[in-house]
């Protein structure tokens, strides 16, 4: 998926704090927390900024995850609603685990905009299950075949390999990880057959899939050409479900990207992927496939 490219951040207006931050799944969790709380205890968000001291822009901007909350502050929101004993000792612990960086925070400036948050989510994720028309998903390429798309969207040589290491980084959970991440990928046979960098690339990337194919966590299907128009038309996706919070929906558009969390839209993806599932190769005669195309191009 076409996911990396560069992406200067030019929001002078935003400080720089808030501007890179990117919450994790934790920190997700707990701003949702921190609203449910708020309404449980019978207060706006007026009110709530009232008894805080706080502006309410930060009470809004601390339950939509859009800037980091000490623990100290989710002291002062405990007393406020009345929050005590052991639920106040996971919310403060939630806050400390929450204000851990990421390895993704460091190419904030070479992913696409919105695309960070994706990282985010994508490594704290169980499961991935995605689906790709144009091109070997992000999370299987090699090192070349991914330079070799970088290079066609920037001649900075710096960028191109800040954005192969953040590729690279992303394939970790895959093989090498104590919690790796389960993944069901279906991909067009268009992608297999498009011709990135040289046939020697190519040779490598799909036995690099054959590879990945073999382990216990992955799973790839091919959608042949002969399923013709299917339910995905529109264009690629990606369903990420994780321990304790809400499965995610990302789609990647020419502008940025869309993420969506609400229970009708992710249903509505789960429903495509099936029928994708269904159209496509089973997992053994899609490595069967890549075999027979990594010939040709061999």
């Amino acid at each position: 998926m076409t996911q990396i490219m560069t992406e200067r951040k030019r929001f002078g207006t935003i400080c720089e704090d808030e501007m890179s931050y990117t919450p994790t799944i934790g920190g997700r969790q707990l701003a949702r927390e921190l609203r449910r709380l708020r309404e449980e205890a019978k207060m706006t968000g007026e009110q709530a900024a009232r008894a805080l001291a706080w502006e309410q822009s930060k009470v809004s901007r601390t339950e939509n995850a859009k800037m980091r909350i000490t623990a100290g502050e989710v002291m002062e929101i405990c007393e406020a609603y009345g929050i005590t004993g052991e639920k106040r000792t996971q919310l403060i612990q939630l806050a400390r685990e929450a204000r851990k960086k990421g390895w993704w925070h460091e190419y904030g400036d070479y992913v696409k905009k919105g695309f960070i948050d994706y990282l985010a989510f994508e490594a704290e994720a169980a499961t991935y299950r995605g689906y790709e028309a144009q091109l070997v998903p992000g999370l299987f390429q090699t090192e070349e075949y991914a330079r070799a798309i970088f290079r066609t969207w920037s001649s900075n040589e710096e960028d191109i390999e800040r954005g192969v290491e953040a590729r690279l980084a992303r394939q970790e959970r895959l093989a090498t990880s104590t919690r790796p991440l389960h993944v069901w990928a279906i991909v067009e046979e268009s992608a297999l057959r498009r011709i990135v960098g040289s046939s020697k690339i190519m040779h490598e990337q799909l036995g690099r899939l054959v590879e990945l194919g073999r382990l216990a966590n992955v799973s790839i299907q091919v959608l042949p050409y002969r399923a013709g128009v299917h339910a995905a038309i529109d264009g690629p996706f990606v369903l990420l479900a994780f321990d304790g919070y809400p499965e995610v929906l990302y789609i990647e558009h020419l502008m940025g990207c869309v993420y969506l969390e609400k229970p009708g839209e992710t249903a509505r993806g789960s429903v495509v992927f099936d029928h994708l599932r269904t159209s496509a190769l089973n997992t053994g005669d899609s490595a069967a496939l890549i075999e027979e195309v990594r010939r040709q191009v061999s």
